[in-house]
């Protein structure tokens, strides 16, 4: 039963995260295609200022991967191009790390599924509108709004007490070998939970009870940056070319800075 309960909610959720995808897409290129395009080109245009709207996006949704969600909708509808993109989902991985900020100094009590149901109420309200305009900018927002439940329903379905991860003070003592245990479980686990940020905030909770080392710690936080990139690529699924190379380009972004970080793994833990 636990079995079949969660295939429900593992499909449900991936239904809500794709059918959000399409429905912002298209209620945002009918209401406003042109002009947001314009708009979009002149914010993105520089790479410089894509790449500040990226970061203040993550920062209020505290997503990175909303954020690069919308971008690859957003290029599937032909309202950024790759190039543009590029930009956003830089500033989207910068963007992200504020919340492990925010864990550190205050706790993780930031649920993005807050957002999800009034965002959804207010889009839906909107569609029963008379103004075709307004209609179709409701069919957006509604969008949005399912958007936020399937990455929430994503990060609760495979939510993680810190707790049962005490056995990873056993496998610290294992040299070189539990660092690539520890990257690995890093990506899988985020993976799984569809929230580097959820994660974050229990490698932090675990730091801060002696579980981890601050080593171990760290190359954690490595994979999680890697497993951060599945909802980029479950966004892709069934989009056009350049969709997916915008895709690609945030997973090859995170891999690249991954393997640096790790090749200088502890001169940059002196640093820090």
């Amino acid at each position: 039963m636990a079995v079949v309960s969660f295939l429900l909610g593992l499909i449900g959720s991936l239904g809500f995260l794709l059918c959000g995808m399409k429905f912002m897409s298209n209620g945002v290129q009918k209401s406003a295609g042109e002009r947001l395009q314009r708009a979009l080109g002149m914010v993105a245009g520089n790479r410089f200022a894509g790449l500040l709207t990226g970061l203040a996006i993550t920062m209020i949704i505290q997503s990175s991967g909303a954020t690069t969600v919308m971008v690859v909708s957003f290029v599937n509808a032909g309202l950024l191009s790759l190039a543009q993109s590029v930009g956003v989902t830089f500033g989207a991985n910068i963007g992200t790390t504020v919340t492990a900020w925010i864990v550190s100094l205050f706790g993780f009590n930031f649920k993005i599924s807050a957002f999800a149901i009034p965002v959804f109420g207010a889009g839906y309200f909107l569609t029963m509108m008379k103004n075709a305009n307004s209609r179709n900018m409701g069919e957006a927002i509604m969008g949005f709004g399912m958007l936020f439940l399937g990455l929430s329903g994503l990060s609760d379905l495979f939510r993680i007490d810190p707790a049962s991860l005490g056995w990873l003070q056993d496998i610290q003592h294992m040299g070189f070998v539990s660092y690539i245990v520890g990257f690995l479980i890093g990506i899988f686990i985020t993976a799984l939970m569809h929230s580097s940020s959820a994660f974050t905030a229990i490698v932090i909770t675990l730091a801060f009870n002696k579980v981890v080392t601050w080593e171990m710690s760290a190359i954690m936080t490595y994979g999680s940056n890697i497993g951060s990139t599945i909802d980029a690529i479950i966004a892709a699924a069934g989009t056009t070319a350049d969709a997916k190379r915008a895709a690609l380009v945030h997973v090859l972004f995170n891999i690249f800075g991954t393997v640096l970080v790790v090749v200088f793994f502890r001169p940059l833990l002196n640093f820090v």
